[in-house]
This record gives C-alpha cells, sequence and structure tokens, in this order.
C-alpha cells in the first residue's frame, strides 16, 4: 500500500489541451529518480524508489513518446511487504494522445495486469484487466476528449504555466483508472521552497489534488505535490495522506533534462 500510493501520486496530474502539437518540458533520454517513504511514528522512513523514463521512439510505424516507470521496495523491506511495478505508455508524438497503455502491479502475493488500446477511428478505448486468478475483464470505454491514462497524466501536466495561476484557482483533469473516467481537479497553493534528501533545495509551484475514496485514499484534497519553479515543471516532491498514515516521494537525481534546473537554490 505504501508504494502504489506514493508511485500513484506521482502521476495523477496533467492539464487538459487540445489534439495539436505542443512542446513538452522534456525531451528524449530525461529520466527521474526519486525515494518513496513512509511516516512512521513522526519518522520518516525509505522504503523503496521510483525511476521516470521518457523516449523517442518508433511505435507502429509512427514516432511516439514511449513513458515508463517502474518502481519497488527495497529488499529489507520485502519480508514486509514487496513490491514490484511497471507502468508504461505509448503517446502519440506529435498530440501526445495515448495509444497504448500497460500497467503490471506485484504486491505481496497480489498480482494485477491492466491493458489500455486507445481507438480513436472508434471512438473506444479497449481495456484488459486481469487480477490475480479471477477471471478476464474486458470491456470497451468511450473516448472522451481530453482523457489521459495515469503515466501520460503526469508529463502532460508539466507543460501548464503555473505562473499564470492565481492561489486558490481550481483547474480540472480528466483521467482513465482502470475502466472509468473521472472528472477531477486541483488547486494552486502558490510558491513554496522545498528541501531534498540528498541537501538540494528549490524553488517550487505547490498544488492539491482532489481524489476520489478507494482502497488507499479517503477522499479530499488530501495529495500535495511541488513542482520545480523553471522550464522543466518537474516535480520534487509528493506527498499525501492515506487511510492509515502519510506517504511520499522525494527526487533523488535527473539524467538529460531539456532545461537547466535553474530553480535549484544554492
Amino acid at each position: 500500500m505504501l508504494f502504489w500510493s506514493v508511485f500513484w501520486g506521482l502521476q495523477l496530474l496533467f492539464y487538459p489541451v487540445s489534439a495539436q502539437r505542443v512542446e513538452y518540458p522534456f525531451k528524449s533520454g530525461e529520466c527521474a529518480q526519486y525515494g518513496a517513504y513512509y511516516n512512521w511514528n513522526f519518522i520518516w522512513v525509505q522504503s523503496g524508489d521510483v525511476e521516470f523514463h521518457a523516449d523517442s521512439i518508433v511505435y507502429n510505424r509512427q514516432k511516439a513518446w514511449h513513458l515508463k516507470a517502474s518502481g519497488k521496495t527495497f529488499k529489507g523491506y520485502d519480508f514486509f511487504y514487496s513490491v514490484r511495478d511497471t507502468f508504461e505508455t505509448y503517446c502519440d508524438y506529435a498530440t501526445f494522445k495515448p495509444i497504448y497503455s500497460y500497467r503490471a502491479l506485484n504486491h505481496a502475493k497480489e498480482n494485477s495486469l491492466h491493458q489500455y488500446w486507445f481507438d480513436y477511428s472508434s471512438g473506444k478505448i479497449n481495456t484488459r484487466i486481469k487480477q490475480g486468478n479471477l477471471p478476464l475483464l474486458q470491456s470497451n470505454v468511450p473516448v472522451r476528449e481530453n482523457v489521459f491514462d495515469m503515466l501520460a497524466t503526469a508529463y502532460n501536466f508539466r507543460k501548464f504555466d503555473f505562473n499564470k495561476l492565481f492561489i486558490g484557482e481550481k483547474i480540472s483533469y480528466r483521467m482513465l483508472v482502470d475502466r472509468k473516467i473521472d472528472d477531477l481537479y486541483f488547486r494552486y497553493l502558490g510558491k513554496e521552497n522545498v528541501k531534498t534528501r540528498n541537501g538540494k533545495e528549490y524553488r517550487c509551484h505547490k498544488v492539491s489534488v482532489y481524489l476520489l475514496q478507494c482502497d488507499f485514499f479517503p477522499e479530499g484534497e488530501y495529495m500535495k505535490v511541488w513542482f520545480t519553479d523553471d522550464k522543466n515543471h518537474l516535480p520534487v516532491q509528493v506527498e499525501t495522506k492515506v487511510l492509515v498514515g502519510k506517504v511520499k516521494a522525494l527526487l533523488l537525481d535527473t539524467k538529460k533534462m531539456k532545461y537547466p534546473l535553474n530553480s535549484e537554490i544554492f
């Protein structure tokens, strides 16, 4: 539960845009690494890590973005609750519309595989979900405008100019989770500096995210996300309340950023 909550939180944001060519604040080869922490009796304990990768490739004879995120608990924590998760999404390179989404979750003795094919010609999202020994679930979900899967959501949100928002402003977003599309929102909270565990400090934009109640989260604006106050808009910290305690993720390292991380405070 700990790792999945942090991992899901890092992917829970996007801003609706039309299907046209846009410039995103990341480039092929970008990698961001995070530490996953759990609040244990007022002490934050790192129990795992997460990596995000973005690459441009050829997929089904067209240029596409390949987004990948993987996470795992440390071996020392596997005895209590092991996690091995992988998320992958392929998006059209020009419009960033999702083409195919894949999610494999392995939590302790439970596992599930989620697959989504976005068919814009028929106006449907073909879904295939297999959870443990349960029967295979297959269905079609109508495509709605500006809908993204969980991983594409995180990258798509980074293109938004936070400086154009006023404190308290709400921005709606739309996301596909399992076999349902939800309309939610986030609220802009202003600027705030964040220190990471490796001693670095960044100027950031802070937002709170409204979540629906599920197995891990209570309903409400309990998730906070801090994005770098520079052209990258890279998440530096995610912190959220879960049904038992709190979890957060902190940026550890980056590679091949499109722009300098000039939000860092020296």
